[in-house]
């Protein structure tokens, strides 16, 4: 049978929605990694540069939902970053923490959580575009996008040092995605966030901001849960966040 094209109303719209989303993304992922590398030892001014970003990300042309995955991301990353701490996982050395995290840590993560969904949707619009991608090629393509993916799930499961409980957690977090959780949104949230999260975090290891305390590459300073931890946390802030962004309407 003969692909069926996918029916695009307009595509110079879609080229103008790409050409217009992905500069200010770029953008935004450089001045928040710049923001915390450059002011790092001044936590007023670090928590000052990320609100504006914060602000700037809730309304200048957020979709709906992106407020929501503000609001997700900061409850629960800096809930998961004290847990972390004070299991003894990794240790930041930022002046004025509390409870053992940077003052602006709700701000990165609110800040980076919607970064994703923009540059997630910033790939979707750039495949609309792709030549020949119809039903069946895009199929091809979520099959393509799968295998880093899926690499990355093997190769922690198999390398990670880890206790039973925390394996198995793992374990179950990636079989939720993979059983309910394969849109091709998903994938591109879990690869950017996979690769954003994990170099970002890497730079700052590096500069000697934070460190892990056991991690499985000794020489760099991090584990092979890096961009694994990334990448799920993509997935479900944006997912819880899109539930919630649901009920809501619906209540309202």
């Amino acid at each position: 049978m003969k692909e069926q094209p996918v029916q695009h109303p307009d595509r110079l719209a879609g080229v103008w929605r790409f050409a217009r989303d992905l500069p200010l993304a770029v953008l935004l992922a450089l001045f928040i990694l710049a923001s915390v590398v450059l002011t790092w030892n001044h936590p007023p001014v670090t928590t000052a540069l990320l609100t504006i970003a914060l602000a700037l990300q809730a309304f200048y042309r957020p979709t709906p939902g992106d407020r929501m995955v503000m609001v997700v991301a900061a409850i629960l990353g800096t809930a998961g970053e004290i847990a972390e701490v004070r299991l003894g996982e990794w240790t930041y050395y930022a002046p004025d923490l509390v409870m053992g995290v940077p003052m602006w840590i709700a701000l990165i993560w609110a800040n980076l959580f919607a970064l994703f969904g923009r540059l997630a949707r910033s790939w979707s619009a750039l495949l609309d575009l792709w030549p020949g991608t119809g039903t069946v090629g895009r199929a091809r393509v979520r099959l393509l996008l799968a295998i880093p993916v899926i690499t990355q799930w093997v190769a922690a499961l198999l390398l990670m040092e880890k206790m039973p409980l925390v394996w198995g957690l793992y374990l179950l977090m990636i079989l939720i995605m993979a059983l309910c959780w394969r849109t091709e949104k998903d994938l591109l949230l879990f690869l950017t966030g996979a690769v954003l999260g994990a170099l970002g975090e890497f730079i700052s290891i590096q500069l000697g901001y934070w460190s892990y305390c056991n991690p499985l590459f000794t020489e760099y300073g991090v584990d092979i849960t890096l961009p694994l931890d990334w990448g799920l946390s993509a997935v479900i802030i944006h997912r819880v966040a899109g539930f919630l962004d649901r009920r809501r309407r619906k209540r309202g």
